[in-house]
């Protein structure tokens, strides 16, 4: 098929969602492009820790052939349970992550970096088109496709393609074009009223770490009446860790969240400095550390009516944005990318190309994917507002109603998040094993 008659896409945003998307879409010979922001690929390790868990595990095995390659690094290792105490130390039960017996694959600690390393490495022997320094500007619907403007290296640049994906996150401006080509109010994101700040240590520099985190404990959170604190290792030769903290913080304009080290620190020891060890250690060896310290201002986005045009569509965080509360942030944005990729494959399948046809291969991605994310999304911000301040009284109850909660937690509990299997995903490997017989 010649270039011009491939069906073309642009994806806004190259990070989970995007870059997972885009791979899926250069299987099915589609002439895809990313545009990405940022001036290129990191070449350090950096940004947030996730949990990745055994349904984002799938997408990464079946769907993009990718999880022996992402646990081949030196990311992360398997989470069978994660452990909570109180703030004075003492064990309040775990929560199980999820089995290899019962879902194909445990929950993993990894990095966001990691994970979008290992996906652009695919997109890049796959012969999808990386553009950094690329920010999206807006997109005009004509008959025949959707015409995307962007600035490239401060250029303005613009081409006609069959479909543009927003995959830019939270802050999306895609988001904001498709409301505004609607004639809707456009959503703006919301500050919770939570903030995070961490980072990541070498373990050696914690006296006593290693008697709390372990390789069959690697992740320990902390509940106290002030905030919340997660500790966990970070690699599998146990050298690193990371540390958060989460607690209720003023908001301030968005340019002034840049805060400095003693700003930061000021805020973490006036509520964690008097909890139980291994907090004031920890906390001792971040102020020593040269390492990056890291803001999260945690913003929610309310959930959105409307995912799509004839031509545009949101996925991840753009359409959905999920808080760090609900552990299935990285998850999501892989299930969105595997999810719309097989109704588009299917589209592709049947000759089409646009019309009436692609507007409904729009709808039926919001449709099918929009309860289960809403479901997420309302148990996140449930376990977010269990972060807050809370009274003695309140904190008494905590203690003992979790104990009791955590004596019947069982992997059954998680089916619906940890053993839920994107539709069409077992056709992808089908998919490759064609690509190779045919070379």
């Amino acid at each position: 098929m010649s270039e011009s008659k491939r069906f073309s896409v642009i994806v806004a945003g190259g990070g989970t969602a995007g870059a997972s998307v885009a791979f899926f879409l250069s299987q099915l010979n589609v002439n895809v492009t990313v545009l990405e922001s940022r001036p290129g690929r990191q070449t350090d390790q950096r940004g947030s820790i996730v949990i990745l868990g055994p349904n984002g595990m799938n997408v990464m095995h079946k769907g993009l052939d990718a999880s022996n390659v992402l646990l081949s690094r030196q990311c992360g290792l398997p989470v069978p349970h994660i452990y909570l105490h109180d703030n004075q130390g003492s064990v309040l039960g775990s929560v199980p992550q999820g089995t290899v017996e019962r879902f194909g694959f445990q929950s993993h600690v990894v990095t966001r970096w990691d994970i979008q390393e290992v996906i652009m490495d695919k997109l890049e022997t796959s012969g999808g088109e990386y553009v950094w320094n690329a920010k999206f500007e807006s997109f005009e619907e004509v008959e025949d496709g959707v015409v995307v403007r962007w600035t490239e290296a401060g250029k303005a640049k613009e081409r006609q393609v069959d479909l543009l994906i927003g995959a830019d996150g939270i802050w999306s401006k895609v988001r904001t074009s498709l409301h505004q080509k609607l004639g809707l109010d456009v959503p703006k994101p919301r500050y919770s009223g939570l903030a995070g700040f961490g980072g990541d240590l070498e373990a050696g520099e914690v006296p006593g770490i290693s008697q709390i985190l372990t390789k069959d404990k690697p992740v320990v959170m902390y509940r106290g009446r002030t905030g919340f604190m997660g500790i966990g290792l970070l690699d599998g030769p146990l050298k690193r860790m990371w540390w958060w903290v989460t607690n209720e913080t003023p908001d301030r304009p968005r340019e002034e969240w840049k805060m400095s080290r003693d700003e930061i620190f000021k805020g973490i020891d006036n509520r964690f400095g008097d909890w139980a060890s291994p907090i004031p250690e920890i906390l001792a060896a971040a102020k020593r550390s040269d390492k990056e310290i890291f803001v999260w201002p945690i913003n929610e986005l309310g959930k959105l009516k409307n995912w799509h045009t004839d031509r545009v569509v949101l996925i991840g965080d753009a359409a959905h944005a999920m808080p760090p509360h609900s552990g299935q942030g990285a998850s999501q944005a892989l299930e969105d990318a595997a999810y719309f990729a097989n109704l588009l494959r299917d589209f592709l399948e049947k000759g089409q190309r646009g019309g009436e046809e692609l507007k409904a291969v729009l709808a039926a991605f919001q449709t099918g994917r929009q309860p289960r994310v809403n479901m997420i999304l309302d148990e996140a911000n449930k376990r977010g507002d269990n972060k807050r301040d809370i009274g003695a009284v309140k904190m008494f109850l905590m203690r003992w109603t979790a104990r009791f909660f955590f004596m019947f937690a069982s992997d059954s509990w998680f089916d619906t998040w940890f053993g839920y299997e994107v539709p069409g995903i077992d056709k992808w490997a089908e998919l490759r094993q064609g690509h190779v017989s045919k070379s």
